[in-house]
Formats: C-alpha cells, sequence, structure tokens
C-alpha cells in the first residue's frame, strides 16, 4: 500500500500536464476559428465589385455587366472594402479564358475605400471576343472572383 501512496503524486502530475496541454490545443484551434470567422473583431472583406465599362465623375460604376459588346477598349473591376489592416497587400488578377493576362499588386494605405482597375490593350485596340475572369485575392485566400464575357454583335 505504501508503494502505491509514492506512485501517486507522479501519475497525477502528469495527468494534469497532459490535460493542460489538451486545453491549451483547443483554445488555440478556437482562437484560429473566431479569428476567420470575424469573432474577436472584424476582419478585412470586400463588400462589393463589379465589372463595368466605365466609371462617372463620382468614380461609381457605370454600364455594370457582364455581356460586354466588342469594341470596347477597356473594362474597369471597382471594388468597395472595409476593415482593412494598415498595409493590407492585395492581388488583382486579369484572366482571358484560362490564361491569365495581368496581375497587380495593391498594398491598401486606408481601414475602409474604394479601389478601381482597368484592363486595357497598351495600343489602343478592342478586347478581344471571348470569357474573361478577374480575381482579387489576399496573400492566403481568393476574397472576389467575377466572370464577364466579350461578344460580337449579331
Amino acid at each position: 500500500m505504501e508503494q502505491m501512496d509514492q506512485n501517486y503524486p507522479k501519475s497525477s502530475g502528469k495527468r494534469q500536464l497532459i490535460l493542460l496541454g489538451v486545453a491549451v490545443i483547443i483554445l488555440v484551434a478556437l482562437i484560429v476559428v473566431s479569428l476567420k470567422s470575424g469573432l474577436l473583431g472584424s476582419t478585412f472583406r470586400i463588400d462589393k465589385a463589379v465589372v463595368c465599362v466605365e466609371l462617372d465623375r463620382n468614380r461609381l460604376p457605370h454600364k455594370v455587366m457582364n455581356t460586354i459588346q466588342y469594341g470596347t477598349r477597356q473594362v474597369c473591376l471597382w471594388f468597395q472594402y472595409s476593415f482593412a489592416s494598415e498595409g493590407n497587400h492585395l492581388e488583382v488578377s486579369w484572366y482571358y479564358g484560362k490564361d491569365l493576362v495581368l496581375s497587380e499588386p495593391l498594398k491598401l494605405m486606408t481601414k475602409d475605400g474604394v479601389r478601381a482597375f482597368y484592363l486595357l490593350r497598351e495600343e489602343g485596340t478592342p478586347l478581344p471576343v471571348g470569357k474573361y475572369r478577374v480575381t482579387i485575392s489576399s496573400p492566403t485566400k481568393r476574397l472576389s472572383e467575377l466572370e464577364f464575357e466579350i461578344i460580337r454583335k449579331n
């Protein structure tokens, strides 16, 4: 009986360490989940994103559409964002079919704001007929993806 009493404090201490380790793992997992879901504060987000042919005088989207007539020389991505951390980095990527045609890095300097990017050909010729896609991505995930098409009039 005496030997059992001597071993009891050792096994009790191990059990407490194991329980403490499990509790720490669960706590870390809960923190990660709450940060990703925004429960511990607001996280960066794209509030609205559209593809348009141009912007109006107030820099708001004009002629928002998913199907654009051939002859267009430029297409605009306009988006509104909120809860950016100072210096947030984004990437705006334009695709023609499956091919990446332009990728632009972006550093956000304000917490909330609006940004616009254009896809155009340097020589000023119309954009080719076909399917396009534009994405907005952070270093860890895709935040927005918009598809549009340039078609010929029948």
